[in-house]
């Protein structure tokens, strides 16, 4: 088996993410300046402008084109990383570890993405629970203060088409498909629903899925 170092594919894609990254640095440029422009509690709004129309370039370039500008703009975002057409951040305060996949049409809001996770498509991970303010029934939603957290979904962890992520989903568990989690989720476990519960839990001898109940 050729090493990382020598496989033909994988010089290719180096060679041809570096070269995006040439091609990319104008565009970082000018997001870092227009950011430094904007008052600091409206910065996430120019991100959300490029992510907006970075989105819309389909196939293998747009992969390479945001794999190299969310590499230059994120908190990290490793370039083993793949993120899918029309999916959209809404910060940079997010993570993105080696091995990501994060799937068509996506919302990411504050995220931490640990190694091989695995995001399928139309997932909402939003920024906690707590992102708008409702004590106040005299001033509008919108007006009201909330709190932004991040959201931290463990390595090898799957998460099935059209979920919701309110809270933290532990290492290599699976979330099924439309569910809505809005506790924190352990590691090692199956979860569906909404709100999310434990269906299956995988048995730490057999390395099995066995039943919750």
């Amino acid at each position: 088996m050729e090493s990382p170092v020598t496989d033909p594919r994988a010089l290719a894609k180096m060679a041809a993410l570096a070269a995006v990254k040439g091609t990319v640095a104008p565009l970082v440029a000018a997001y870092r300046i227009e950011r430094a422009l904007w008052p600091a509690h409206r910065a996430d709004h120019v991100l959300q402008t490029y992510s907006q129309v970075l989105s819309a370039l389909p196939g293998l370039t747009g992969q390479f084109v945001r794999r190299a500008f969310y590499g230059a703009v994120l908190t990290e975002c490793d370039p083993e990383s793949c993120i899918q057409w029309a999916t959209v951040f809404s910060t940079a305060d997010v993570r993105i570890a080696r091995g990501v996949y994060i799937g068509a049409r996506c919302m990411i809001g504050r995220a931490i993405l640990e190694a091989h996770v695995t995001l399928g498509s139309n997932i909402d991970i939003l920024s906690g629970r707590n992102q708008h303010g409702v004590d106040d029934p005299d001033v509008p939603v919108q007006d009201q203060p909330g709190r932004y957290e991040h959201v931290r979904i463990g390595t090898n962890t799957w998460v099935g088409n059209g979920a919701v992520i309110m809270a933290d989903v532990g290492a290599r568990s699976v979330v099924a498909a439309g569910s809505v989690v809005a506790r924190p989720v352990p590691d090692d476990v199956i979860v569906g629903g909404n709100p999310a519960r434990v269906l299956k839990r995988r048995d730490p001898v057999t390395k099995q899925w066995v039943s919750a109940s």
